[in-house]
């Protein structure tokens, strides 16, 4: 069973508009050179904490680098949070940056400068996990402008275009009447292979939406089913977005990535006939992929 915010679609479409900031380096050596990405920005994540089971979206990029590796300031700033495990760095701009997975250096208080060394990634965990906020929102480090250089000519990958009824099962896709969900099973892969055992990893894309046009290819009716790029949404609409059987890159094991693509599509509301349903999807380069679904509408008369 699925549980949604009663009024929630136009919430991930609403937020606020990217704030300006200059570019900058990578935490890890070379600074000027990219490095292999294992998970990106608002891909899945389920753990188990005290509260028990939680899901949320993933609030930076995962730049893999071996154990030990050192990990440096990509800009100056004051560190305002120290834990065994993290540390935080932020400016009076109220622009923070967050390096976790380490050991840190650096104590709480301190300046540190561009490109200070600030600590080294702990064992068993292969990467830093590098997040970015601005004003207490967090932003995409890979979107343009941001984390560079960064070169991505990958294109993203709509694998499964899946009719389903309001109710649930997967309906026939030649004889849809009254409501519909539409799921999609959408991924990426990394510029630069992170090496085993992640070389397998997949990417979450920056942004999914979809369109139905009527057999003369006219569209009469679109929408976007998630865009990263504008900003991180609230993890109660984790389960608006993400439909099951989505989980994060594993060891060996490739993340899978399944969006509701638009919930209770009212077919009742287009002429019966037959229409063809895209997907699409891009990453932060704009790079686009997609697939179709051709459907035919039977509602009754």
């Amino acid at each position: 069973m699925r549980l949604w915010p009663a009024a929630i679609p136009l919430v991930v479409l609403v937020l606020a508009a990217t704030p300006a900031a200059s570019a900058y380096g990578w935490p890890l050596k070379p600074f000027h050179a990219p490095h292999p990405i294992r998970g990106t920005f608002g891909d899945p994540r389920f753990h188990t904490d005290v509260e028990g089971a939680v899901s949320a979206f993933h609030f930076g990029v995962d730049i893999a680098a071996r154990d030990g590796t050192a990990v440096y300031a990509v800009e100056p700033g004051v560190v305002l949070r120290r834990h065994p495990t993290s540390i935080t760095v932020g400016r009076d701009s109220g622009r923070r940056f967050s390096y976790w997975h380490i050991r840190p250096i650096v104590r709480s208080g301190t300046y540190v400068r561009l490109h200070q060394l600030l600590g080294r990634i702990l064992p068993g965990w292969g990467h830093v996990h590098l997040s970015e906020s601005m004003r207490g929102r967090y932003l995409d480090p890979l979107r343009r402008g941001a984390l560079t250089p960064f070169v991505d000519h990958t294109i993203p990958t709509v694998a499964l275009v899946q009719i389903l009824s309001a109710a649930g099962p997967p309906i026939d896709p030649q004889h849809v009447s009254g409501a519909i969900d539409v799921l999609a099973s959408v991924y990426d892969v990394p510029p630069i292979a992170p090496p085993p055992p992640w070389d397998v990893a997949r990417l979450a894309p920056a942004k999914v939406w979809w369109s139905l046009a009527d057999s003369s290819g006219a569209v009469v009716q679109s929408g976007v089913t998630v865009n990263f790029e504008t900003g991180l949404p609230s993890n109660d609409l984790y389960y608006w977005i993400y439909a099951p059987g989505s989980y994060q890159n594993k060891p060996h094991r490739p993340g899978q990535y399944n969006y509701w693509v638009t919930h209770a599509l009212d077919t009742a509301a287009f002429p019966n006939g037959t229409y063809t349903l895209q997907v699409e999807a891009a990453d932060t380069r704009n790079n686009v992929g997609s697939a179709s679904a051709v459907i035919t509408i039977v509602n009754a008369s």
